[in-house]
């Protein structure tokens, strides 16, 4: 097939380097994805295992996920119908981005989805960048809300690259700003301590996003949008119907349960374990890592390049994300997960003499 075959299809899409790639990493030590690293029990896998084998396959799965949205709303102490639930955030932001009539703010650099979706679905995009130690200013995306007037503001707290959190403060200036919807992405809310959730109930544009992957069940791919029982009805327009298949309903209400108190329990301890890291990063000669209130620490390698430090951290087994290329704001930075005690020394080892041998 040649591409004048092809013409009906639309050529200009996002660069697909932004999407997640498999990557052929058999025995390092992988300190570059953002996944919790604490396995479920073999017990709770055998009884989900036993949830599934009393499924109708045969019959298609509530649509609305109900119960599922049940066991969430108890956890929240809300109304279900507040609740929206996508197949992972990413479906839901896709949901939000084509049911507003305006354009997006976001600020950068961030989650590269956001610009990634709005773009697929025609959405035009404004940008504020963070400052020069990538904190954000308040001022100024106030200052680009009242010029642009967006239908949509996305913030992230804590915000993926940097690990930054936002005050409750600066979210309350930002909505009652706002001309339309502000979105507050909280997908790595389990190691910060902290949520706006509470805002919504004096805030009606506000919306909270929430995901289980960072919990520790990235597989089950099941996102939560929060906001006014007006919002969500909305929104729930434009869903598909069936997006929650029956066995990940099946399974995500036995974990909502019995793992979700555990695992957030453990999110604590891997926050503890991020705390030492950035003391511990912060000694290292030609490291300056910023602070991070998630499971992950951004650090820039200010006396050697980020891609040579790279290189050599993955010759000695370790892999770690290289930023550079994701935004200007962000070059010279490498990107590290808070994995387990043995792995963030092992990592700490490698990185010491590495930048030792730069001075």
């Amino acid at each position: 097939m040649s591409a004048s075959d092809l013409a009906w299809l639309r050529r200009e899409f996002p660069p697909t380097s932004r999407r997640p790639r498999t990557l052929r990493t058999r025995g390092l030590t992988r300190l570059d994805l953002l996944e919790h690293f604490s396995p479920l029990s073999p017990r709770l896998m055998k009884r989900i295992g036993r949830a599934f084998s009393s499924l109708d396959l045969n019959r298609y799965p509530d649509s609305e996920a109900l119960d599922l949205k049940t066991e969430f709303a108890k956890r929240l102490a809300i109304s279900t119908d507040h609740i929206l639930l996508g197949k992972g955030s990413d479906e839901l932001l896709q949901i939000l981005f084509l049911s507003i009539s305006g354009p997006i703010l976001i600020a950068e650099p961030s989650f590269p989805m956001y610009r990634n979706i709005a773009e697929i679905v025609e959405r035009k995009v404004h940008t504020v960048l963070l400052d020069g130690d990538l904190s954000l200013n308040m001022d100024r995306l106030l200052e680009s809300v009242q010029l642009h007037a967006p239908a949509l503001v996305v913030l992230s707290h804590p915000n993926n690259p940097t690990g930054a959190g936002l005050c409750p403060e600066s979210v309350a200036r930002l909505a009652s700003a706002a001309p339309g919807g502000v979105l507050i992405d909280e997908a790595y809310h389990p190691f910060a301590g902290s949520t706006h959730l509470p805002l919504l109930e004096k805030f009606p544009n506000l919306m909270i996003l929430r995901s289980l992957s960072k919990a520790g069940l990235a597989a089950i791919r099941i996102g939560q949008l929060i906001a006014s029982p007006e919002i969500v009805r909305r929104l729930d327009e434009v869903r598909l119907p069936y997006n929650i298949d029956g066995m990940v309903q099946s399974a995500a209400r036995l974990l909502c349960r019995e793992a979700l108190p555990s695992l957030e329990a453990k999110a604590r301890g891997v926050a503890a374990r991020r705390d030492l890291l950035f003391d511990a990063l912060g000694k290292i000669p030609g490291i300056t890592p910023f602070p991070s209130l998630a499971n992950f620490i951004l650090f820039r390698t200010d006396s050697a390049p980020a891609i040579v430090v790279f290189s050599k951290l993955k010759e000695r087994g370790i892999l770690v994300r290289e930023m550079s290329g994701d935004h200007p704001l962000l070059e010279g930075c490498l990107r590290v997960t808070v994995g387990q005690r043995a792995e963030v020394r092992r990592f700490l080892e490698a990185l010491d003499p590495i930048m030792k041998g730069f001075l």
